[in-house]
C-alpha cells in the first residue's frame, strides 16, 4: 500500500460535499468499457481499469504495445511461494503503471471446485489457505506499485455454466470456512482496493445487490473501506444495488444507475448518504492511484513501457512446473545429447494464455523447438505434431502469410460499411482479430463486413484447408473465386465468440511456392467481433501418429507434449471432459513404447486423465504457462532449473473420482451439496486415492523429514511449529514443506485433515534446515450458523508434516482448549 498518497476519509467527505447529486452518481457508471468519468470539480482525472490477472492488457489489443504474459494464476499457485509471487505481481504493477493503468481486474481468488472448471486456470488452488497466502501475496505486490487490485469475483462464482443467472445454494458454515477466508484475507491482511461483485446469486440474491455479503459482511463486519465494482454487464437493478453495497457499474455509459438513481435518491428509495458513501469509496481509490488533484502525474504519459524482468519471468515459470514422475531419474536431461525428437500438438502450437478477458497480446513468441536448440546447440532435433486436437484449422506457418497491398508479413483488415464502402484499411499483424483491437466505432454497424486478405505461399503441394471462424455471415473467397459462405450462430455465452467462434471450412489444392490470394469476410450478428483464418495441410492422424512414432524410435529422447486445445480452457464455458483431446493418449502410449527414454509435459491449465502415466519416463506438469514456456521448460529439462512447484490441487485417475465432477446448474440452482469435501479434503474422507496428490510434487534430490515440534498454543490461538528436514541428494534443492491438521472427534461432514501451514527451504546436499511456521488460530474453529460466529474447536489434534497431503512423514499430538 502507498500510504505516502492517501488522505484521510475527511478529505474526501470534503470533496463530495462540492459535487451535485448528478455529479456525483455520473461517476459511479463507467465512462467506457475501460475508464471512469473524470470530475473537474475536483480534481479527479479518468480512472483507467484492465483486465488481469495473468497480464495487463491495456484497454484494447495493440500490436505496438503488447504486454507481458505470465503463467496462468493455478501455475502461480503452484510455485506456493508468497515472496515469488509478490515480486512477480510488484513487476506486473509497474508495466501497468507504465501502460497508464490505474487498476488491474484480478486476482481470481475463487475456489477450484470442480476439475472441469473451464476457468479455473484462473484461480489459485482447491484449498482456501494456499488460495489466501497466494492472493495477499499477489495483492502486495501489485498495490505497492501503486495499482489497485480487483479480488473477484465475490462469491460462490464457480461454475461458468448459465454463470450469470445461477443461484448458489450453499450454506453459512462452507461459505465462511472454503469459499469467503481469501477474500477476508485479501481485505483484513492485503488491504485490497477492489473487490468484484460476480454475475451469479448466492442463497436468492444476486450479488450486485446481495445486501447480506457485500454491506453486512464485507463493509460492515470486515471493515472494507475499498470500492465495489460488478462484473461487466452484471447489474441489472437500481435501488437494490445501490442499497445492497455496490459502489461501481461497469461498463458504461449506459447501465441501471445514471438518471433511473438520480431519480431513485429523490423518491427517496435510495439514501443520497448511500450516494456520497459510494463517491467517498471512488475518491478515496483515486487518490491511492494517484489520478486525485495531481497526485501523481498520469502514468500514461511514461515514455517508455516498463515490462516484467524476462529473467524473473524465467525463473518464475520454472517454479511453477511440477515434475510429477520420474521414477528412472531421466530427469535431469545430459547435455551431450545426440539427438531428440520433441512430439505433440502442443509442441507445435503451444498453449500459453486461457481464453477470455484473461487473454493479453504477448511480447514475445513460444517456439519450443527454438528454446530447445538454444539450449542444446549440438543435438539434431525432430518435430512433429503427432496428432490433431485443435476445433479451428491451425494458424498458417510463420512466414507464409503476406499484405497484398504492401508485401510485408502479416495480413490485409479491411471494414466495410453497409453500403460497401471501406471504412477502414490497414496493414494488420495477426490471423486472428477480435472487438478487443481497438477497431473503429463502425465495426458494430449494422451490415458492416470485415475482410482479411492475405497472400499464402503453401510449403507443400496437396490439399489445404482454408478455414473462417467468427460468428454471424461467413465467406471465403480464393483468387477471387467463392469457394464457400454460411451462417453461424452462437448458443453458448457470448465469450465463446472469442475463445470457441463457430468455422466454417473448406479443402483446396495448392502448390508449393505458388501464391494465392486469400480472402475471409464477416458480416457480424452481435458486437463480440471476432473473426480468424486459418490455412494448413490437410494431414490425417494415422500419418502424423506414424511419422511420430518413427522420430522417437530413431531419438535418444523423446519428449512429447499434450494438453489443452486452444479455446478449450475458457471464461464463458465449462469443459465437458477430462480426456486429453483427439487421439493424445495413444500418441503418448504409442511414442513410449517406441521410445522408453519418453518425458511427457502436460500443457493444461486443469487436470487431464493420463491412463499412460505408467509409462512414460517422466511427466511434467507445464500448466498454461506465459510467454517463458519454451526457455523455462529448457531449464527445467537440462536442470538448469529445478522444477520447484507443488500442486495446487488434486489430479484424479478416473472422473467419476472427483468429489466434485460438474457444477451444472438444476433448473437455475447450483447446489453446494459435499458441503466443505472439495478436492483432496473430498479425496482423504472418501478414501479415493487420487492419481497425484494435493501438495505433490518431486525435484532433482531427495529430502529426509527428520522432526517434527510444536510450541504451546499462544494467547491468541495460534500454534507455531517447527520441522526439521534434511537433502539426502546429490544437489542442491528447494523443498515444500507442507503441515496438515487433523482431529480425530471430527464427523464425516467435515475434512479428515486441512492444511495448516507451509514453507519453503533451500539447502545444499547433506544439509539440515529447520523451518518454522504459523498455523493460525481459525484452523481451530468452525464457525457456527446458529450463533453467526467463529467458535472455537479444542480437543486432541494430530499435526502432520511431509510433502504432500497424501504424503505424511512425521506426525505429533497436541491439545487444545
Amino acid at each position: 500500500m502507498c500510504s505516502a498518497t492517501i488522505g484521510s476519509r475527511s478529505d474526501e467527505s470534503r470533496l463530495v460535499a462540492r459535487l451535485s447529486l448528478e455529479q456525483k452518481v455520473r461517476l459511479l457508471t463507467g465512462a467506457d468499457g475501460w475508464s471512469l468519468h473524470p470530475e473537474s470539480a475536483v480534481g479527479l482525472r479518468p480512472l483507467v481499469m484492465s483486465d488481469g490477472p495473468a497480464g495487463v492488457r491495456g484497454t484494447r489489443f495493440d500490436p505496438a504495445d503488447p504486454s507481458t504474459s505470465l503463467p496462468c494464476p493455478v501455475a502461480i499457485a503452484a510455485t506456493w511461494d508468497v515472496e515469488l509471487v509478490q515480486r512477480l505481481t510488484a513487476a506486473l504493477g509497474r508495466e501497468a503503471r507504465s501502460k497508464g493503468v490505474d487498476v488491474v481486474l484480478g486476482p481470481t481468488v475463487n475456489i477450484i471446485r470442480t476439475p472441469m472448471s473451464g476457468r479455473g486456470f484462473e484461480c489459485f488452488s482447491e484449498d482456501p489457505l494456499l488460495t489466501s497466502r497466494i492472493a495477499v501475496a499477489y495483492v502486495r505486490g501489485m498495490q505497492g506499485a501503486g495499482v489497485g487490485a480487483t479480488v473477484k469475483h465475490f462469491v460462490a462464482n464457480d461454475s461458468e455454466t448459465d454463470r450469470h443467472t445461477y443461484d448458489a445454494r450453499v450454506t453459512q458454515e462452507v461459505l465462511r470456512e472454503l469459499y469467503l477466508p481469501p477474500f477476508e484475507a485479501c481485505v483484513l491482511e492485503a488491504d485490497v482496493w477492489l473487490v468484484m461483485a460476480a454475475y451469479n446469486s448466492v442463497n436468492g440474491a444476486t450479488m450486485t445487490a446481495n445486501e447480506l455479503l457485500l454491506r453486512g459482511l464485507l463493509k460492515e463486519e470486515w471493515g472494507f473501506e475499498g470500492v465495489v465494482v460488478s462484473d461487466w454487464s452484471a447489474t441489472t437493478t437500481t435501488a437494490p444495488s445501490a442499497s445492497a453495497g455496490l459502489d461501481l457499474v461497469m461498463p458504461g455509459p449506459d447501465g441501471p444507475w445514471g438518471e433511473q438513481l438520480v431519480a431513485a435518491v429523490r423518491e427517496g428509495a435510495v439514501a443520497e448518504s448511500a450516494i456520497d458513501d459510494k463517491v467517498a469509496r471512488l475518491l478515496h481509490l483515486s487518490r491511492r492511484v494517484g489520478a486525485l488533484d495531481g497526485a501523481t502525474p498520469h502514468p500514461g504519459a511514461a515514455a517508455e513501457r516498463v515490462p516484467v524482468d524476462a529473467a524473473l519471468l524465467r525463473e518464475f515459470t520454472a517454479r511453477s512446473f511440477v515434475l510429477l514422475t520420474n521414477p528412472g531419474g531421466l530427469l535431469p536431461l545430459e547435455a551431450n545429447l545426440r539427438s531428440l525428437a520433441l512430439i505433440g500438438p502442443n509442441a507445435i502450437e503451444p498453449q500459453t494464455q486461457g481464453g477470455g478477458s484473461v487473454r493479453v497480446l504477448p511480447s514475445a513468441r513460444v517456439d519450443l523447438a527454438a528454446s530447445l536448440q538454444a539450449a542444446l546447440p549440438k543435438t539434431a532435433i525432430t518435430v512433429d505434431q503427432g496428432c490433431l486436437t485443435s476445433a479451428t484449422v491451425a494458424a498458417p506457418r510463420e512466414g507464409t502469410l503476406r499484405d497484398p497491398v504492401t508485401g510485408r508479413p502479416g495480413v490485409r483488415l479491411e471494414i466495410r460499411g453497409a453500403n460497401g464502402d471501406a471504412v477502414y484499411d490497414a496493414p494488420f499483424p495477426r490471423n486472428a482479430v477480435t472487438w478487443w483491437d481497438g477497431l473503429p466505432n463502425a465495426v458494430h454497424g449494422s451490415g458492416t463486413t470485415i475482410v482479411m486478405r492475405a497472400g499464402y505461399r503453401p510449403d507443400t503441394t496437396g490439399t489445404h484447408v482454408i478455414g473462417a471462424a467468427g460468428v454471424g455471415a461467413l465467406r471465403i473467397i480464393a483468387d477471387g473465386s467463392l469457394l464457400a459462405e454460411t451462417k453461424t450462430a452462437l448458443s453458448g455465452d457470448v465469450v465463446e465468440a472469442l475463445s470457441r467462434p463457430p468455422e466454417l471450412r473448406v479443402p483446396v489444392e495448392l502448390q508449393a511456392g505458388r501464391e494465392v490470394l486469400v480472402s475471409v469476410e464477416l458480416v457480424p450478428d452481435q458486437r463480440f467481433v471476432m473473426l480468424r483464418l486459418g490455412i494448413a495441410p490437410e494431414a490425417g492422424d494415422d500419418e502424423l501418429i506414424e511419422q511420430a512414432v518413427r522420430s522417437a524410435a530413431g531419438a535418444e529422447v523423446a519428449v512429447v507434449v499434450v494438453g489443452s486445445a486452444d479455446g478449450e480452457e475458457s471464461e464463458g464455458y465449462d469443459r465437458k471432459t477430462l480426456a486429453l483431446g483427439g487421439r493424445q493418449d495413444e500418441l503418448v502410449t504409442r511414442v513410449s513404447a517406441a521410445n522408453p527414454r519418453t518425458i511427457v509435459v502436460v500443457n493444461s491449465g486443469m487436470p487431464v486423465l493420463m491412463p499412460w502415466a505408467n509409462r512414460a519416463a517422466a511427466i511434467v506438469q507445464g500448466w498454461i504457462p506465459g510467454q517463458a514456456f519454451g526457455d523455462a521448460l529448457a531449464d527445467t529439462l537440462l536442470g538448469e532449473a529445478e522444477p520447484g512447484g507443488r500442486l495446487p490441487l488434486s489430479m484424479p485417475r478416473a472422473e467419476a473420482d472427483a468429489p466434485v465432477l460438474h457444477a451444472r446448474p438444476q433448473g437455475g440452482g447450483l447446489v453446494y451439496a459435499e458441503g466443505l469435501l472439495v478436492g483432496y479434503r473430498g479425496y482423504d474422507r472418501d478414501g479415493v486415492e487420487p492419481l497425484f496428490a494435493f501438495g505433490h510434487g518431486l525435484g532433482y534430490t531427495s529430502w529426509e523429514y527428520v522432526s517434527l515440534a510444536a510450541e504451546p498454543v499462544a494467547v491468541n490461538g495460534e500454534l507455531d511449529v517447527r520441522v526439521t528436514v534434511r537433502n539426502s541428494g546429490a544437489r542442491a534443492g528447494r523443498e515444500v514443506v507442507q503441515v496438515y491438521l487433523e482431529r480425530p472427534e471430527d464427523g464425516p461432514e467435515r475434512p479428515l485433515r486441512t492444511l495448516g501451514a507451509f514453507g519453503i527451504v533451500d539447502a545444499d546436499p547433506g544439509k539440515q534446515v529447520e523451518v518454522r511456521m504459523t498455523i493460525p488460530a481459525r484452523a481451530f474453529m468452525r464457525f457456527d450458523e446458529t450463533a453467526r460466529d467463529w467458535a472455537p474447536r479444542g480437543g486432541a489434534y494430530t499435526i502432520w508434516a511431509g510433502r504432500s497431503s497424501r504424503d505424511l512423514r512425521l506426525n505429533l499430538r497436541v491439545e487444545v482448549g
